[in-house]
């Protein structure tokens, strides 16, 4: 199936995300899917995983639109003004933009996130009745623990310094103490959970731990190709994975 790319500018707290849907062509009032990027990345994502993925998805009939959130890609603000809260108003900003569309059936969507749009994803879908399939990709889903887990940056001035990119202090400490993992029972949409043994970011414990309290539909695949799956065969594998799930549910 052929499908058009539409640069969209997404509204969200004032300001403007730059996004892009993906539309099939000739796709009676397709179901849409919603994309949400990691932490320093965007609507590409690395390797153009979420391009690729997008592309996939669409040629097999649904919508799909990736943004970048607030302080990331092409949106506005500097990233050192990021903080999570910006991502989570700019997911529940991006499923109602999804409701506003002409010739698409948002009634029900899905919801694909990776790694902190996984932490995300999940928040977005808690108690919601309208997101009919969920797809975690090396979620994120416990900051404190990660916080152990690395060597703290250098702090300076009242900005956090990493490697090309500074964040302010405080904006970092709330990052760091985002936590969904309270939110498994919320969580109503069947959930498919793709984690690599070889994660070298978030450890696959989380999501291990996640799945376990999940009390709907489930699935948990794991693979070997660290944090983003840089593994050619691998990628291919996870489209099918996510086609078969969104297929089922949505």
């Amino acid at each position: 199936m052929s499908c058009s790319e539409e640069p969209v500018l997404l509204p969200s707290a004032g300001f403007k995300l730059a996004g892009v849907l993906h539309r099939p062509q000739g796709a009676a009032r397709p179901k849409p899917v919603l994309l949400l990027h990691g932490f320093t990345g965007n609507k590409t994502e690395a390797g153009r995983l979420f391009t690729d993925l997008a592309r996939f998805l669409c040629a097999n009939g649904y919508a799909v639109l990736r943004f970048d959130f607030r302080c990331h890609g092409d949106s506005p603000l500097p990233f050192e003004e990021f903080t999570i809260s910006y991502a989570l108003e700019d997911a529940r900003n991006a499923a109602a933009f999804l409701k506003t569309l002409d010739g698409v059936d948002a009634s029900r969507f899905a919801v694909v996130g990776l790694s902190m749009g996984g932490g995300v994803a999940v928040s977005l879908a808690a108690g919601r009745e309208d997101v009919a399939a969920l797809v975690l990709l090396a979620p994120a889903l416990d900051w404190p623990e990660l916080a152990q887990r690395i060597p703290q940056p250098p702090v300076r001035e009242g900005y956090v310094y990493m490697g090309a990119l500074r964040l302010r202090a405080e904006r970092a400490a709330e990052t760091m103490r985002f936590s969904v993992m309270h939110l498994a029972e919320e969580v109503k949409a069947p959930t498919l959970i793709v984690h690599a043994v070889d994660d070298e970011v978030v450890p696959i414990g989380q999501a291990r731990r996640f799945y376990e309290k999940l009390r709907v539909e489930k699935k948990l695949l794991e693979v070997r190709a660290g944090h983003v799956f840089n593994d050619y065969h691998v990628r291919r594998e996870i489209e099918r994975e996510v086609l078969s799930w969104i297929r089922a549910h949505l």
